[in-house]
């Protein structure tokens, strides 16, 4: 039975359970299914070639403490050769689809990742959970409906987000705001500024899309309002919607404060995604009057795990992915030294306090074996007792630390930031680049000495700037759809880097090098 049906019955019982039922599950209860999904998984993956390339010819392990043991950790590369070229008799099931990513500090621009019928099927599931728990102020009620007006702001097809309307038009009917087929002729900033529009005149009950996007959309909204000598300039097409907009007229002119989106919409749900989405929750509070609940999830991945309720994190979907963790202490180690290879832990062995790198084998006919995501998350707690969940909750906290990820927007690295010099012509002696953040909103700052003298700052500044929007379309989209500027530059004089790395005496990633030598490089 469809969400559609049980919703049209009003079993709101049986969508609960259906949907939202792994979060009754205790840890004992969630390792059971981990341990049994992943001895599935290797059955499948023991009959095809990609299986055998990653686990070895003839290995088949017969326990969680084998697989571990025998599977080495992987990445994209071990998979590239079979993936980029869609060799689907190689694979563990057939393809229904290929999702694509952007490939940041490998050979190729793009990341293709295969999905099976049986992945789709999982994932619809699990993205209709995160929509209902977005209408959730507690276990068992929800808000969610069919035909709810639905401002859609994510990527399209072929990448994952863009997945979303046609998965779960299988089992609910949603108002698109704009309509699927007129959107899919646009761009990412059309659909965006359409989609609103249309929500100005007929309301909008939910709301999917980047952090940052969502931000920008209520930036927008109230300097419109400012820069518009009639205030009410709505046209909407219900007495509802005309009600809202007069009290909001009303509200502004006795309060002598802006009309913020908030006053004219009353949203059922906000989920959202992308990184430093923890860093604009207030700023979503305040334009939006509700706080957003965060979904985690990628390419390789699918919907990893969901916000529920109150301020302890996010719940993994125990039948998603075999989830291992690698203490960051280890990762670190193993970006400093290749050949270390770093433990993991399992779920139930995750710490309060403790960050970790996500690796994760795809179940239900996934490509992925002992893959390192390159997310860093952080265990919060190892329950959310309070709401009933005994399954421990965390929070994404970033990418690993030789990548920028900036607003889930774009992922530089060390190869990225060097392209930019040289296509900017910039004499650069040696530089290091961290994410930071002001007034909450994340920078790539960069910290650069020149070879020579006498060039002005602004001229660096303009140059850098302009590289890296042609070395890097998606960084070039954060001043398009953000109106942001996120790049800062400090000059460092001649010889400093020398002089620090003499001091450290191992060397240092250029890519977030840690608090201690940005302090040492400006002292």
């Amino acid at each position: 039975m469809t969400l559609s049906e049980m919703l049209k019955n009003e079993d709101y019982s049986k969508i609960w359970s259906k949907y939202c039922g792994f979060l009754d599950l205790t840890i004992d209860e969630v390792m059971e299914i981990q341990e049994r999904l992943l001895m599935e998984q290797i059955e499948l993956l023991s009959k095809s070639e990609i299986g055998e390339k990653i686990m070895g010819k003839g290995v088949k392990p017969k326990s969680i403490k084998e697989f571990r043991e025998k599977v080495p950790l992987t990445s994209y590369e071990d998979y590239a050769d079979i993936l980029l070229n869609k060799e689907e008799d190689k694979l563990p099931a057939k393809t229904m689809y290929w999702i694509q990513t952007t490939w940041r500090g490998g050979s190729h621009p793009i990341k293709l990742a295969p999905y099976s019928e049986s992945i789709v099927q999982e994932h619809t599931k699990c993205v209709l959970a995160s929509l209902i728990l977005s209408t959730s102020e507690k276990k068992g009620h929800f808000t969610l409906r069919e035909l709810d007006k639905f401002l859609y702001g994510m990527a399209p097809l072929p990448y994952l987000t863009g997945l979303l309307p046609y998965i779960v038009g299988n089992e609910i009917e949603f108002d698109y705001l704009p309509p699927l087929d007129k959107a899919e002729d646009m761009t990412f900033e059309e659909r965006n500024i359409n989609g609103f529009k249309i929500g100005m005149e007929s309301g909008i009950d939910l709301f999917f899309g980047l952090s940052s996007v969502l931000v920008r959309i209520g930036e927008s909204f109230v300097k419109g309002q400012e820069g518009s000598k009639n205030k009410n300039n709505f046209k909407p097409k219900t007495l509802h919607m005309w009600y809202k907009v007069i009290k909001a007229f009303i509200k502004s002119k006795i309060n002598k404060t802006p009309i913020l989106p908030k006053d004219i919409w009353d949203l059922k749900g906000i989920l959202c995604g992308g990184t430093d989405t923890r860093r604009f929750v207030k700023q979503i509070e305040y334009y939006w009057g509700k706080k957003p609940r965060e979904v985690y999830g990628g390419t390789e991945l699918t919907v990893v795990a969901t916000e529920t309720w109150g301020d302890k994190g996010l719940t993994f979907f125990p039948d998603v992915n075999f989830l291992e963790f690698i203490p960051e202490k280890e990762s670190v180690k193993n970006l400093n030294d290749k050949s270390y290879i770093p433990t993991t832990v399992l779920l139930n062995e995750i710490k309060p306090g403790e960050r970790y790198e996500l690796v994760t084998t795809k179940f239900k006919g996934g490509s992925f074996v002992r893959y390192r995501v390159g997310d860093i998350i952080e265990c919060t707690a190892t329950d959310n007792f309070e709401y009933g969940i005994y399954i421990p909750q965390v929070r994404y906290v970033d990418r690993i630390s030789n990548i920028i990820d900036l607003a889930g927007f774009t992922r530089l690295t060390t190869d990225t930031i060097e392209k930019a010099f040289e296509l900017g012509e910039i004499p650069v002696q040696d530089w290091v680049a961290a994410k930071e953040y002001v007034n909450e909103e994340p920078i790539l700052h960069i910290y650069y000495e020149l070879n020579q003298k006498n060039i002005p700052h602004h001229l660096i500044k303009d140059k850098i700037s302009t590289a890296l929007k042609e070395v890097d379309h998606d960084y070039k989209d954060i001043e398009i759809l953000l109106h942001r500027d996120p790049l800062v530059l400090t000059s460092i004089p001649q010889g400093k880097f020398k002089n620090v790395k003499e001091e450290f005496k191992i060397p240092f990633s250029k890519i977030n090098p840690g608090d201690e030598v940005i302090k040492k490089i400006l002292s």
